[in-house]
């Protein structure tokens, strides 16, 4: 994979929320019509504008994070929605949370116990 695009009809909305709630930077190429999300691990996300908002089954994005429940109270009160709580994997000895974006986006929000090294081949 080299790359995940969101649709959105507020680009500029969307990229200031996980500027906030992570951090990333972007790049707009142009301003409110795409921006590039600059996470600092590859993949690159994106956002583009698209006046129809997401719905039905959307795809989840996992954002290696330390601590989910932080990040999770962040977002929910930047208006996310919980999907749920922080709870175990414990096929992989993880952690984890998610949320629904303000836009309808999904991200977990993963704490790895020492199974994943950025920038590594899957």
């Amino acid at each position: 994979m080299i790359f995940v695009d969101f649709p959105c009809p507020e680009p500029e909305a969307m990229s200031t929320f996980y500027a906030e709630l992570f951090g990333w930077t972007f790049n707009r190429r142009p301003a409110g019509e795409f921006h590039e999300v600059l996470p600092g691990v590859k993949p690159n996300l994106g956002i583009h504008r698209d006046d129809t908002p997401m719905g039905g089954p959307v795809p989840r994005v996992y954002v290696m994070v330390d601590e989910p429940p932080t990040y999770l109270a962040r977002a929910v009160a930047m208006g996310a929605t919980v999907l749920w709580e922080e709870k175990e994997w414990p096929e992989f000895g993880a952690r984890y949370a998610a949320f629904r974006d303000p836009w309808g986006a999904e991200i977990c929000l993963w704490r790895d116990k020492g199974t994943y090294t950025p920038g590594s081949r899957s």
